[in-house]
């Protein structure tokens, strides 16, 4: 924050995650219409979105639940691909000034990877108050969209609301090619997980969700043996 930068208040954190409060108020929406498609009632669909808040792991799920995965294997693929907030929640930690400890746990739970870098961007420490905003804000926004995607789903045409399924693959494309364009490492990391993958659907019968696990956990020593330290 520079001399002549508005201090750090709750307002401003309001201010900062606007940019967040509209990106996750859209992509809810289409959260909410693949819930209800998937078969999910509007208490559980915005259940998922009050507690669990991940978006990429929520859009997951969901393709774990439409192919009758057990609860185990998709809570296991979850945890896997939302290990990295283990960290990331450590590091707003000790960027909040707070000496309160029932405060973090609350900060913790509404870091996501765009919270998260409005956090860190900020030069030395970050108060409570402008933390509170930055990540309360986003996190209701998620679950109006989640309510309004949900409700929406009943005056779309039947066809129309099947056809929201496909936004999944878009969703996990739009995640992946940003570090595809990164260079061959995290290319050939890519590939070999979904090799992996296909191959464990095929052959090895033990069911969608086992796969995904071991194909995400063989994409990551994959990665950690490909892809040059500095850019991890």
């Amino acid at each position: 924050m520079t001399p002549d930068s508005p201090p750090l208040s709750f307002s401003r954190g309001f201010r900062d995650s606007s940019p967040v409060i509209l990106g996750y108020f859209s992509a809810s929406i289409a959260f909410g219409l693949l819930a209800r498609n998937t078969g999910l009632n509007v208490i559980e669909s915005l259940a998922f979105s009050f507690i669990v808040y991940t978006g990429a792991a929520q859009f997951m799920a969901l393709n774990l639940i439409a192919a009758g995965v057990s609860g185990p294997q998709i809570l296991i693929a979850n945890f896997l691909l939302n290990l990295r907030y283990l960290f990331m929640s450590a590091a707003v930690a000790r960027k909040v000034q707070t000496g309160r400890y029932f405060q973090r746990p609350l900060l913790a739970f509404g870091v996501t990877d765009e919270t998260f870098a409005l956090t860190v961007s900020q030069k030395g420490s970050v108060p409570p108050r402008y933390q509170a905003a930055v990540e309360l804000f986003p996190w209701l926004a998620w679950n109006i969209g989640t309510l309004c995607g949900w409700f929406f789903g009943e005056i779309l045409p039947e066809s129309l609301s099947a056809a929201m399924v496909s936004s999944l693959y878009g969703l996990f494309i739009a995640l992946l090619l940003p570090d595809l364009k990164k260079g061959w490492p995290w290319i050939i990391t890519a590939a070999a997980a979904a090799l992996i993958n296909t191959a464990l659907e095929t052959f090895s019968g033990l069911g969608t969700g086992w796969n995904i696990v071991i194909a995400m956990l063989s994409g990551t020593i994959i990665g950690m043996a490909l892809i040059p330290r500095e850019e991890k």
